[in-house]
């Protein structure tokens, strides 16, 4: 989600909408403030070498971008920042009790989004407490990190340095991508346009490092991913199905809605002891509602279409962002059945 300058606060209405934007603008700040060239910290003696090392990979994983794979890192990850909150942000959802319609919020030059960014937990909190008083389903997701689509030089997050080789380029890359295209006014567009090139990215880095087992370890995690997504697709058909042909009485409603998503859960709770899926724990800790089944399908919508489509394009970068930005500028009706049909079967 882009975060907006101060100087936007003017043209804005309404206690609540500067109240949302100053904040924004308070935790941008903070990151400037307390951001460190990456080379300052790496000359620094005092400065662990287990963070050395990670952010060395960052600077491999800039010029990867930048020489293979057509993205613009620009000035983002050139800095460093330590931040005392294990999150960078969290983001509240929400739907309708009996809708899988995403609530989406306006913001100037991005259009709407389907989601609310906060700095501070309690005030991401605040807002998801009000929103289930309105009757929504809702749910509050932390973020490691954001891209503010060129605005801001993004920097690298004590909340991400951390993960994996292969979860670190994932992330990099998904971000990059953001601003290698954005679409306003379409998330699941936007999200799943970057979810899919960063996932063809990152294998495309394992295998220039000439490490085999790295390779097929991302490909199994990409695989076991698809498998969890789709689970959720198919609730969120039965729910559409429910939604739109619903039973007179609301509690018959809440009982059907409520065995759907039972149904859900003994799924999982099943996939969690096969090979690989320990983390489906993880999703079982997760409320499952309308609103969490949303805030997943809008980054894995479309997975299948672009991953389709970048095989058409003979996993040639350069290519593959011409027609993306083909498809970007169609009418959203138009794009979104172009997408439909380039989905690609599971992996």
């Amino acid at each position: 989600m882009r975060v907006l300058l101060l100087l936007f606060l003017p043209l804005l209405t309404g206690c609540s909408t500067i109240s949302y934007y100053a904040q924004a603008a308070r935790g941008q700040a903070e990151f400037i403030c307390k951001r460190q060239p990456i080379e300052v910290v790496l000359a620094d003696s005092e400065q662990p070498e287990t963070l050395k090392v990670r952010l060395r990979l960052v600077k491999e994983l800039r010029k990867f971008a930048a020489t293979e794979l057509d993205l613009k890192p620009g000035d983002s990850y050139v800095h460093y920042v330590k931040l005392d909150r294990p999150m960078a942000l969290w983001v509240v959802s929400a739907t309708p009790e009996f809708s899988l319609e995403l609530k989406s919020w306006w913001y100037p030059f991005v259009g709407r989004f389907e989601g609310r960014g906060f700095f501070t937990k309690h005030q991401a909190e605040h807002l998801a407490k009000e929103l289930r008083g309105q009757g929504y389903d809702v749910v509050t997701s932390g973020a490691p990190a954001y891209s503010t689509l060129g605005w801001f030089a993004d920097p690298v997050l004590s909340t991400f340095i951390n993960f994996s080789d292969a979860d670190l380029a994932e992330l990099i890359f998904h971000e990059l991508a953001h601003q290698r295209l954005y679409v306003p006014d379409d998330t699941a567009f936007n999200e799943s346009f970057a979810t899919a090139t960063a996932q063809a990215a990152t294998s495309k880095w394992l295998t220039a490092r000439g490490d085999d087992g790295a390779c097929k370890l991302y490909a199994d995690s990409v695989r076991r991913l698809y498998r969890i997504t789709r689970m959720f697709r198919i609730t969120r058909h039965n729910l559409r199905a429910l939604y739109s042909n619903p039973p007179n009485e609301i509690n018959a409603l809440r009982r059907s809605k409520a065995d759907i998503y039972k149904e859900l859960r003994a799924e999982l709770k099943i996939l969690q002891n096969e090979p690989g899926f320990s983390g489906v724990k993880g999703w079982l800790r997760r409320p499952m509602n309308n609103a969490s089944l949303g805030s997943v399908a809008i980054y894995h919508r479309h997975v299948p279409a672009f991953r389709n489509l970048f095989e058409i394009c003979e996993h040639n970068f350069p290519d593959y962002f011409i027609a993306v930005e083909q498809l970007g500028k169609l009418p959203h009706a138009e794009r979104h059945r172009a997408l439909d049909l380039l989905r690609l079967p599971a992996p």
